[in-house]
């Protein structure tokens, strides 16, 4: 019996970091409200304007934290939070997204330490885009430095305060004084922007269920410990 709990242990920890396998978890992403980033009473839109220039492509775009539903193949429904992880990509909702992502280990280590350190100090307009300018900045540098003025990402303008957080953050998961806690979840889908996010979205049957429920395991966790 002990040998069969650490062979799926195994495998569930395998199946979280996988890019996206075969027959993997598949949501309908929508809106909650009229545009990404308001909730279902077009509150609570955190975001700020910010420009920047990703391997010389120039762009304006709100940065901030989007506010999604998402339907499961068994159809139920959940409201969950997300932040872009593609700046040149337009977000097209609603549209299907797959559980999973072709990023890079390093990559997915840099985001699962945004993602354990940083989640939880989004309380507004101006962290939201600190985060989002993150994010950006991670899966767009490889395994390189993380520095918001230059390199293959660069914020060409943006509020101080949110520049001057992002930059904080980044500089701790370079030193390592911000660690990861753990993998992420990331939804994927071709056409539109692929999203992090920090909880699995919906429960679904097959061979998405080792997956999500590893993740809604790490989310319930997150939820504690900031309880």
């Amino acid at each position: 019996m002990r040998g069969l709990k650490r062979m799926l242990a195994a495998v569930a920890a395998t199946a979280v970091m996988a890019v996206a396998p075969a027959g993997a978890a598949t949501v309908n992403v929508t809106m909650q409200g009229k545009n990404a980033f308001q909730d279902a009473k077009g509150q609570n839109a955190w975001y700020q304007t910010a420009s920047y220039s990703l391997n010389g492509i120039n762009r304006t775009a709100a940065a901030g934290m989007f506010r999604l539903s998402a339907t499961g193949a068994n159809g139920s429904v959940q409201d969950f939070l997300a932040f872009c992880l593609e700046p040149l990509e337009t977000l097209t909702l609603p549209r299907d997204h797959t559980v999973g992502s072709s990023l890079s280990t390093p990559i997915l280590d840099r985001l699962g330490a945004l993602m354990g350190n940083g989640f939880a100090l989004v309380t507004g307009a101006t962290s939201a885009a600190a985060f989002q300018l993150a994010a950006w900045e991670i899966a767009n540098e490889g395994s390189g430095t993380l520095d918001l003025s230059r390199g293959a990402f660069r914020v060409t303008s943006a509020t101080s305060a949110a520049r001057t957080l992002a930059q904080t953050w980044l500089n701790g998961i370079t030193s390592g004084q911000w660690a990861s806690s753990g993998p992420v979840t990331i939804l994927s889908a071709p056409g539109t922007q692929d999203l992090l996010t920090d909880i699995a979205p919906v429960p679904v049957p097959a061979a998405g269920v080792l997956l999500l429920g590893g993740l809604a395991g790490l989310g319930a966790i997150r939820r504690r410990r900031r309880g």
